[in-house]
This record gives C-alpha cells, sequence and structure tokens, in this order.
C-alpha cells in the first residue's frame, strides 16, 4: 500500500541505483491486503521482534530490534524509495557528483525540527557524520570516506576537513577517493541526523519503555506529516509467542526468522545479514592454510538450510548476492585438507557472537568439521561488547562474523563488512578498490578481495515479514528496512 496522499511523497528527483534494476520487483514486497482502501489514522500497531529493542543511537544500532527503533525515531538525509531507488529524506534532493565522484552539495530542506521543536541545520548534518568516526562507531564506513576521516579517527584532528558547512541548510562533502555511489550511504539508517542531546527526527518519539518493550509515539515535527499509527509498541517474542499472538489479534506484525501460520501475509526480506568466518594467520601460523580449507569445504548451501531459522542464501564472496543485483553461484567446495598443526587434540579457539541468531548452531557445525580433520576446536560464545573487543584485539583462532548489510552498494557494503571484519585501514581500502565500479566488475574485484582479507564466506539470512489481517501500509523495502509511519490499520481495527 503506497503511503496516504496526506504525507508528501518521498521526493520527484530519482538517482540511478547501483545496479539494482534485476531486484527490483522481488526485492520490495508490499503486504497490502487489498486496493481502493482509504488509510486511517489512529490506534496502536504492535510489533512482535525477535529480542526487545536496547540502543536507539543510530550510531550504535546493530541488532534487528535496535534498527527498527531507529527508523521510527531518526531520519535520513536520503531514502530508498518503492522502486528502491535514492529520492531525497532531510535533504532537497539527491546530490549530484562533483569533482570526478569527489565532492557532494548536502542542501537540507527548510524548516527542519528535531522531535523536541529545536532547528535541524547544517551542523547538525556535519556533526552526525563527524560523530560516526570520533565515537568510533561499528558504522563508521559511512564517513569513512570523507576526506579527514584518518586523522579525526587517530586523534589528530578535532573535524573531519572534508566536511564544510556552508549554510544554515548547505554542506559540502569532499572525499578522500572518487566514489560516486556515496549518497547510498547517506539512506542507510547510521547516516540519521540527531541532536546533540540525542532527540531524533522520525515519525516516532519514545513515550515509555521497560526491560521488554517501547512504546512510541507520535512526532509531530516530522519533515512528512503525522505518522498514521497513534502509537507503535515494539516489544520481544519467541516463534511460538509471535503466532499465538498474531492469531489471537495480539499483534499485528512479527518480524523473525521463522514463518508464522494463518497470518493474511508472510514474506521473506532480502538475506542481507552475512556470516563469514576470519581466519587469524597471525596465531594459526602454518596452520591457517589447513584451517581455510576445512571451512571452505563446507556445503553453504545445506550449512544455511540446516542452520538459519529464516531464509538463507549461500555466499560466494564476501558480499551478500543483492548488492549485485543477481545470485551469484557459490564456488565448488574446496577438497578437505591434511590434518592441521598435528592430532586432534591440538586446541583451537573458535569465537562466535551470542547476540546474533544461529551463530552458535553453525559454530557447532564447524567444531565438527574441524574435529574431521584433525583439529579440536574450543567454542566460546561471547556477548556483543565482548565478542567485538576480543576482534579487534585478534583474540582468536577462527571467528564466526555476522554482519547486517545496510547498503545495497558494493562498495559500501564491502566497507561496512571490512570494518566489522579486519578494521577502519582494510574498510577504505576495499571501499576505494570497488568504488564506481559495475555490478559485474565489483563481483569478480569482491572475490579477490575475499581472499586478501582472509574471510571464508558461509551464508546470509534474513528475516520474515507476518502481518495479521487488518495491518495496512507495509512494504519492506530492497534494503531489508521498513517506514514504521507508513503502518495503519483498517477502520473497525485501530484500536
Amino acid at each position: 500500500m503506497t503511503p496516504s496522499p496526506a504525507r508528501p511523497p518521498l521526493g520527484r528527483r530519482l538517482a540511478k541505483g547501483p545496479g539494482l534494476a534485476v531486484l527490483l520487483a522481488t526485492l520490495l514486497l508490499p503486504l497490502s491486503a487489498g486496493a481502493g482502501l482509504r488509510p486511517a489514522y489512529g490506534g496502536a500497531v504492535r510489533i512482535l521482534l525477535p529480542g526487545a529493542p536496547k540502543v536507539s543511537d543510530p550510531a550504535f544500532a546493530v541488532e534487528p530490534a535496535d534498527l527498527l527503533l531507529v527508523r521510527a525515531l531518526h531520519a535520513t538525509p536520503l531514502e530508498i524509495d518503492a522502486q528502491g531507488r535514492l529520492v531525497p529524506g532531510l535533504l532537497e534532493e539527491v546530490p549530484a557528483a562533483e569533482a570526478g565522484g569527489r565532492a557532494f552539495r548536502l542542501r537540507l530542506r527548510p524548516g527542519l525540527r528535531f522531535a523536541d521543536g529545536t532547528p535541524l541545520g547544517a551542523a547538525d548534518l556535519a556533526q552526525g557524520l563527524e560523530r560516526l568516526i570520533s565515537r568510533q562507531s561499528p558504522h563508521a564506513w559511512v564517513a569513512l570516506p570523507v576526506l579527514g576521516a584518518d586523522a579525526l579517527l587517530a586523534g589528530h584532528a578535532a573535524s573531519l576537513a572534508g566536511v564544510q558547512v556552508l549554510s544554515d541548510r548547505e554542506v559540502l562533502v569532499t572525499l578522500a577517493f572518487p566514489m560516486p555511489e556515496w549518497p547510498w550511504a547517506l539512506a542507510a539508517p547510521p547516516a540519521a541526523v540527531v541532536s546533540p542531546g540525542g532527540v531524533g527526527a522520525g515519525p516516532f518519539v519514545v513515550q515509555s519503555r521497560d526491560a521488554s518493550t517501547v512504546r512510541l509515539a507520535v512526532n509531530p515535527y516530522h519533515w512528512r506529516g503525522r505518522a498514521f499509527a497513534d502509537e507503535i509498541v515494539l516489544s520481544a517474542a519467541d516463534a511460538r509467542a509471535a503466532a499465538r499472538a498474531l492469531s489471537r489479534g495480539e499483534a499485528e506484525l512479527a518480524l523473525r526468522p521463522e514463518a508464522a501460520a494463518g497470518v493474511a501475509a508472510c514474506l521473506p526480506t532480502p538475506p542481507l545479514l552475512v556470516t563469514l568466518a576470519a581466519v587469524n594467520p597471525r596465531r594459526l601460523g602454518s596452520g591457517a592454510d589447513g584451517v581455510r580449507a576445512l571451512v571452505n569445504g563446507l556445503d553453504r548451501t545445506a550449512l544455511g538450510r540446516l542452520y538459519a531459522r529464516g531464509p538463507s542464501a549461500p555466499l560466494a564472496t564476501f558480499l551478500p548476492p543483492a548488492v549485485f543485483g543477481a545470485a551469484p553461484a557459490t564456488p565448488a567446495p574446496a577438497a578437505p585438507a591434511a590434518a592441521v598443526g598435528g592430532p586432534p587434540s591440538s586446541r583451537l579457539v573458535l569465537l562466535a557472537s551470542a547476540d546474533a541468531p544461529d551463530q552458535r548452531a553453525v559454530a557447532e557445525r564447524l567444531q565438527v568439521k574441524l574435529f574431521d580433520g584433525g583439529v579440536r576446536a574450543a567454542a566460546e560464545v561471547e556477548d556483543g561488547p565482548r565478542f567485538a573487543a576480543r576482534l579487534a584485539a585478534e583474540d582468536y583462532d577462527l571467528a564466526l562474523v555476522p554482519v547486517p548489510v545496510l547498503s545495497l552498494a558494493p562498495a559500501l557494503a564491502a566497507g561496512q563488512v571490512a570494518l566489522s571484519t579486519r578494521g577502519p585501514a582494510a574498510a577504505v581500502r576495499v571501499m576505494a578498490e570497488l568504488a564506481g565500479l559495475t555490478p559485474e566488475a565489483a563481483l569478480a574485484r569482491a572475490a579477490e578481495l575475499t581472499r586478501s582479507l582472509d574471510l571464508v564466506p558461509l551464508f546470509a539470512t534474513g528475516v520474515r515479514a507476518s502481518r495479521a489481517a487488518g495491518l495496512e501500509g507495509l512494504a519492506i523495502h530492497a534494503d531489508g528496512g521498513l517506514d514504521p509511519g507508513d503502518l495503519w490499520r483498517r477502520r473497525g481495527e485501530a484500536r
């Protein structure tokens, strides 16, 4: 269902997407029950998630529940429309590349305000880019291509040299290298503009929250006007509880890996959460080649099918197939290697994340595969902060790394994955190498970069959107996101 005419359209000037034409018809999944219905204002929309939202700062939101909360509370400079193209968000227009793809003028719409009523201006836009670097955000990939990002990251500068505020509504961004697709980064949730006090400019504001539930109320200052629902309720539920709540009319939408039977629609989101195995040759030494070969010998298709609860796709490179506009073929598994580093009593530290779905099961499968090849692996499953710290310190021999890819431009997606697995320098390098390439050329180069980053690609997963009867306005966009401001309930059901 398209948004109500009462809410202004997302924009008229469109930018050519990064080779996504093949996917547009399949990645946009409108879940409307009928045409010709007049959108209704009011009522609450209750959404069930794998976990309760905890992080509302776009610079640090990684989990699916947190990313949905960020989309509800914050607004990005650009957005992705129903056809998978870039359109203006907080900006008046999609910026055109200048200086050979190294410069972009970002001009804000007039009269923008944060949810607390304070004006939103160019200085806030500039500060939003800088804070991704200065606060060492896991989403620093958005701003790493900007000139001076390395100096700010190293503490040698107080601001980004490539971000210049020209007026109260205009910012000039200069990149360190040509990257014509960089504006796609401005449509990702981490690029949302946040006030110095942490207030957003999205369709909703936090009304109340506790350990299990976040309640959101309408933001009267949202640039597109009032959201349809009076309230959005985000809470956690396991698969059985979610299916039961949908069937009883106790929730309108569930975003979980599992399908919920007996609902009006249950469709998959694009599989964009990639799971990679990172090999640490510094600790493995001469045994790294054998470990790499053993992991490469896994059947990626079977691995995703058996251990991923949601929709899955095997990975041929360290990037999900969706960023290339088509599904590349998975390479044939490598032949099993000889025993690595001695008899099975030799031990290897296999690091995995406790916060991402299915990682423990995949780690156990890897343990079996390694044992069969002569290596005894000890799986160490850590929570988010501890996992990130150990990954950054290379405190592992082999690590399972989940990365929720947030951009469909190959160069930007590569920067995000490289940052999550190998750090800022690697992220800048891969972005510079993939910038401006066609999807076909990017796919070939990504295969080479996968080897140079010492990553073994496994599979990508998504979730399923299960909608109860009566909920309208739901569309899953090509980047896997949805706009909570567009959700509405049919008249007579808005309670």
